[in-house]
């Protein structure tokens, strides 16, 4: 499923935060969100679900407007996982997981196989039997991502969802969500790990986009260079994978 943002903007607190901000995921492909700490990123993706109210501008799914969807079809469609993974309640992981079924058109299996599937998925089947409140901040966030998977949603919209993780599973979950076939709408502040799993990047400052496209166009080092302020630039290497520079002469990349 493809979803488009078209022309929104936001107003908070009297401060304009977007200001008619475009963009288009891409079918089965990461579509990755950067920018600089209050660009206006987790906004953006906040207004699909009202999170945020937008002043101006539409958003569509497939083409159909996301208006004429009640939250149960848009939850059903689509997945989220925000940056927050703090816990209050004192909830199993299994319980947590089994919130996302309340939107699962799909009821074909029973609730323990659809939850012990999502968490097979996400290999955190050792948190089995667990309170939510036990769990590290990089478990509690997976348990979450496996709510999401759990929805059957063919799209994931992800705000930062490897802050907490260490290195280790921060690759697997991009690995993971890269070999899925879903849609994923995703925000990253590691320019490295968004050159190397984006198909696509929309580069934002200040409310609005500032670049789109591959890796190595939007991440150029003139954009790197004026929306970061530091040195660095995506690049395809000589086998074809991707990757970010920083610190190092255009010279010495193969």
């Amino acid at each position: 499923m493809t979803i488009t943002f078209d022309n929104i903007h936001v107003r908070l607190g009297g401060k304009e935060i977007l200001k008619g901000v475009s963009l288009s995921t891409i079918n089965g492909k990461i579509t990755g969100i950067i920018g600089p700490n209050g660009c206006g990123k987790s906004t953006l993706i906040k207004t699909i679900f009202g999170i945020c109210k937008r002043t101006q501008g539409e958003i569509y799914a497939d083409g159909t407007n996301i208006r004429e969807y009640s939250p149960r079809q848009l939850a059903s469609m689509i997945g989220y996982v925000g940056q927050d993974s703090a816990a209050t309640f004192d909830f199993s992981v299994e319980d947590i997981i089994a919130m996302g079924l309340y939107a699962r058109h799909d009821r074909k299996v029973s609730q323990k196989e659809a939850v012990e599937a999502a968490m097979r998925e996400l290999e955190i089947t050792e948190l089995a039997g667990r309170s939510i409140l036990s769990l590290s901040g990089g478990e509690r966030k997976m348990v979450y991502i496996a709510r999401a998977v759990v929805q059957g949603a063919e799209t994931l919209i992800l705000d930062e969802p490897t802050n907490h993780l260490d290195i280790k599973h921060q690759l697997f979950l991009l690995d993971h969500l890269k070999n899925s076939g879903r849609t994923v709408l995703i925000v990253l502040h590691d320019l490295r790990l968004a050159s190397h799993y984006c198909d696509h990047i929309y580069l934002m400052n200040n409310g609005e986009n500032h670049a789109d496209g591959e890796p190595a166009e939007a991440l150029s080092e003139e954009n790197v260079r004026n929306i970061f302020g530091i040195s660095g630039y995506a690049f395809t290497g000589a086998n074809g994978s991707r990757d970010f520079s920083m610190f190092e002469d255009n010279n010495t990349q193969l």
